[in-house]
């Protein structure tokens, strides 16, 4: 800039009118113009004249290039702003040479926000719309859709007119409609409040859902295909119509119609004495007494505290890293009436909720679902993930280190099926104290042989086996805490809080500087592991990808060499052919010299 322009006044507030200025909305310096200039022209920022009449304020212009903009409108206009048709970067106003504006598709020149880095522009005119939150403006900008929607009167359209958001008619509420014709777009006045630019909603609680326009997808609720808006997380690529996204969920009080994540139709209120008492929970398979939520046409029930217990449609688990689970209760197989809970492996009733990965037919309990007591596992395991405490299982597994079974009171790692006892980790005292006996308690293999009235009586399935502090039946072939002197047992799980304490990270996974996992040294210590995880992980697609290019290279070999296989199948049955017709030939032959009357009969 030369000196002379860098230091022109600018305009501050509203009583301050120079006779010349600089302002951001133009190059050239703007000159004042009063008000009874009679000058017909239009502001640049509003699109409105400049002078109707004697008493309009004054405005400011450059007769050069024929821009004019009104006092007022210089003072409020902003030099950047925070748009929802472009939330990645702030809009900045420039100058602009001809362009297509993204919010009413017009062609335009002068004035615009825009984003350079994505090349977005959007007229001043649009980009100042009254929004969403302006109460009693008759025309606004709205997130839902690309033009400006102005208010109509109900009166003005037939019964063919419906809104986008609810799809119910516009025939007695106030809506706004697109100002285009051909567009056809329109919503309730009440609607356009509801629909916000961004939501969280209890069907994705992960993170918020951005309303997006014009997408093709299926409802996660209610699994019909849409063509129109969506509340999107594109992280998770999880959508919601708007439609199921305006309707009461269970945190909506007093409200006897809701939707649930774990249905597609809406579930109604209903009372035990309509449907008689063999009512089922799809959540906790106990019977509905209390009024509870349902759809009488599926034939699927929930209480009212199941309902609130379980309210997110997908999740991310450590059991199952690889993919999203969804909630859900299909239909049974004719030879499948049960499943299995991959993290307890209890079989269920199919028709129960439960979180599922169809790709990879895991399954885990609603209970089953919510967070377990971890640790980190030792190096020497060879094993680098975190390690849950099962109190129970309701199937046996292996364990990894001394590959006897484990079912009560051990680590396992569900997404690896790395299971190890609490004893059989080094670090794990083999002999304790406990309050409920004087003597030391010691690992000792069980079942014991009193406890066994024969040998048969060892590998029989209903067999009572019992611990001595809880009092209840123990897994007979897992070690426990013994006291030989008083044959007093007591199950792992029974004696965790004295074994928990000594969890501690072993000398293999510790550094010269100290233990990793302490302070700053654990972090970094982390994200180095991830930055080679990644590292690895780039090099393994890499390989992958050179891979796959080598298995189409042969798989083009092996299609020539069969298509070659199959012309030499040809010529070798085409050869026989031949060889079989001359050797008729030639017997035929040798028969005509022997008996020339009987062969030449033979022919046809």
């Amino acid at each position: 800039m030369h000196v002379k322009c860098a230091q022109r006044p600018t305009i501050q507030s509203q009583g301050d009118e120079e006779e010349l200025i600089q302002h951001f909305t133009h190059w050239h310096p703007l000159k004042l113009v009063p008000p009874n200039n009679h000058l017909e022209v239009g502001c640049a920022i509003c699109n409105k004249l400049c002078f109707v009449n004697a008493s309009d304020t004054s405005a400011y212009g450059c007769q050069d290039c024929n821009f004019y903009v009104h006092h007022s409108c210089m003072i409020d206009i902003p030099r950047q702003i925070n748009h929802f048709f472009h939330r990645s970067c702030p809009l900045v106003l420039l100058t602009k040479k001809p362009y297509q504006c993204e919010g009413c598709d017009e062609a335009s020149s002068g004035l615009a926000f825009c984003c350079g880095k994505c090349k977005f522009q959007l007229d001043v005119k649009c980009a100042l719309l009254p929004t969403v939150e302006s109460k009693d403006a008759e025309k606004i900008q709205h997130p839902a859709h690309k033009h400006p929607l102005a208010l109509h009167v109900s009166k003005e359209f037939g019964t063919e007119v419906r809104c986008r958001a609810c799809g119910e008619h516009c025939l007695l509420d106030p809506c706004f409609g697109c100002s285009k014709i051909s567009c056809t777009f329109f919503l309730h006045r009440k609607c356009v409040v509801e629909l916000q630019p961004e939501i969280h909603h209890p069907f994705h609680s992960l993170h918020p859902l951005t309303l997006l326009r014009d997408l093709s997808y299926q409802c996660k609720v209610c699994y019909e295909d849409v063509l129109g808006l969506a509340y999107c997380c594109v992280q998770c690529k999880f959508q919601l119509d708007v439609k199921c996204t305006l309707f009461p969920t269970i945190e909506s009080k007093d409200a006897d119609k809701i939707l649930h994540c774990a249905h597609k139709h809406p579930l109604a209120l209903c009372d035990s004495k309509e449907l008689g008492d063999e009512v089922r929970c799809r959540a906790c398979a106990k019977s509905c007494f209390a009024p509870f939520f349902g759809c009488t046409e599926c034939n699927f029930f929930l209480h009212r505290s199941c309902a609130v217990k379980v309210q997110e449609k997908e999740i991310h688990h450590p059991f199952h890293p690889l993919h999203a689970l969804t909630l859900s209760s299909p239909l049974p197989l004719p030879h499948h009436k049960t499943f299995q809970c991959s993290s307890c492996l209890g079989l269920d009733d199919w028709f129960l909720l439960r979180y599922r990965c169809a790709k990879c037919d895991f399954e885990l309990h609603i209970d089953c679902s919510k967070p377990k007591v971890t640790i980190p596992d030792f190096k020497y395991e060879r094993h680098i993930h975190y390690l849950s405490y099962f109190d129970n299982t309701l199937a046996p597994v292996e364990c990894n280190i001394c590959h006897e079974h484990a079912q009560t009171g051990f680590f396992r790692c569900v997404a690896c099926a790395f299971n190890i006892h609490i004893y059989c980790i080094r670090s794990t005292p083999k002999t304790i104290k406990h309050q409920r006996h004087l003597h030391p308690l010691t690992v000792t293999k069980s079942p014991f042989q009193y406890e066994m009235i024969s040998s048969e009586h060892a590998n029989c399935s209903n067999d009572e086996f019992y611990c001595d502090v809880c009092e209840k039946r123990r897994y007979k072939f897992e070690s426990v805490y013994y006291c030989p002197e008083c044959k007093f047992i007591a199950e792992v799980r029974c004696v965790i809080s004295e074994l928990l304490p000594s969890l501690t990270i072993s000398e293999e996974q510790t550094t010269e500087k100290g233990t990793v996992g302490s302070g700053n040294e654990g972090s970094s210590a982390v994200e180095e592991t991830i930055g080679n995880l990644n590292d690895q992980i780039a090099k393994s697609k890499q390989e992958r990808k050179a891979l796959k290019k080598e298995v189409e290279k042969h798989r083009e070999i092996l299609k020539g060499l069969e298509e070659e296989l199959e012309q030499k199948n040809w010529e070798v049955r085409k050869l026989k052919t031949d060889c079989f017709l001359y050797k008729y030939r030639l017997s035929l032959d040798m028969k005509g010299h022997e008996n020339p009357t009987k062969a030449s009969a033979d022919l046809p």
